[in-house]
């Protein structure tokens, strides 16, 4: 009877997992040249350097965007030219936000 709830208990954390798992290769495999986090923050008007500063939260946008299912909309979204937009599909779009207010404050 053990060895049955530690089966299921391995079948849940797979189940739980492989998404994830999935996203990430699907991301990895077919990733272009550079990340889509670098070239929406590009298209905002930021740069790397404006997100140096609080590397915790650049580690966090990383990981949201490597993990993020909507790849084809974003590249949709990068291809198109659009500088609005962004805010209906991309998890980091808060992020930019954030750091287009810093990066205004720094410039004042």
């Amino acid at each position: 009877m053990e060895t049955f709830v530690i089966l299921a208990l391995l079948v849940m954390l797979v189940a739980a997992v492989a998404p994830g798992l999935y996203a990430l290769y699907k991301r990895t495999s077919s990733r272009s040249a550079q990340m889509e986090l670098w070239r929406a923050m590009h298209r905002r008007g930021l740069s790397p350097a404006d997100a140096a500063e609080e590397p915790r939260n650049l580690a966090l946008a990383l990981r949201r965007c490597t993990l993020c299912a909507s790849v084809d909309t974003c590249d949709e979204w990068l291809a198109s030219g659009a500088r609005e937009g962004l805010e209906e599909f991309c998890p980091n779009a808060a992020y930019f936000k954030k750091l287009e207010r810093l990066a205004g404050r720094a410039a004042r």
